[in-house]
């Protein structure tokens, strides 16, 4: 899903730095979305038997990664209050990483384009001052692969040569085969990204 905070001149995408990036071990160097449960379990002391349960379907492979993160977000849309958003948010900006929140500053356009879940992204993103967001929603299919690449080239993105792409992870394989003309960097990525990646023939570099 694509969600825009205001209008980014679309048309004048290809005149301008267009920055596509993503948020879990990229922007930030953790898994945003493991950190929400726990700042869910810790903050709702009502509904950690619940939260327990899905994790332990998911931890067994009962449930998939998607169903279990769909349930965890309707928890947390049920009981939890703006203001608990507000504290994760603090959390998550302690995780972030510098050298790319400086990326996003100089860039004339960013899309944060992620797989975790709209409820948390969304006031992320204005934080840190981007104005489009690709997440996921309560009810859809998630955000990644394909799926992300559709979202973004909805949002108007034409990946032309002032196209920067920046990510840590081989799901993102079809964001970087459609960026041939531009950038590519990959942030401390696994040996298994690299292989991905090398194996495609793609051109990237690399950064820490």
């Amino acid at each position: 899903m694509d969600t825009t905070f205001n209008d980014c001149g679309a048309n004048e995408v290809s005149t301008m730095t267009t920055l596509v990036i993503d948020l879990d071990g990229t922007l930030i160097d953790c898994n945003s979305f493991t950190e929400f449960v726990k700042h869910l379990f810790a903050q709702l002391p009502e509904a950690r038997l619940n939260i327990f349960s899905i994790v332990l379907l998911r931890k067994l492979r009962l449930i998939t990664h998607l169903e279990a993160k769909r349930r965890i977000v309707t928890i947390a849309q049920k009981h939890l209050q703006k203001v608990n958003i507000e504290k994760f948010i603090d959390k998550l900006s302690t995780h972030l990483r510098s050298s790319l929140q400086r990326r996003i500053d100089a860039a004339d356009r960013v899309i944060l384009a992620t797989a975790a879940p709209e409820i948390y992204v969304i006031p992320l993103a204005r934080r840190l001052g981007i104005n489009e967001v690709t997440a996921t929603p309560p009810d859809g299919a998630e955000n990644r692969g394909t799926v992300k690449l559709r979202n973004v080239e909805k949002a108007g993105v034409t990946f032309d040569r002032d196209t920067v792409v920046i990510t840590d992870h081989y799901d993102d394989l079809p964001l970087f085969q459609r960026n041939t003309a531009g950038h590519n960097i990959l942030i401390n990525p696994s040996s298994t990204t690299l292989m991905h990646l090398k194996m495609a023939g793609i051109s990237f570099t690399v950064e820490n």
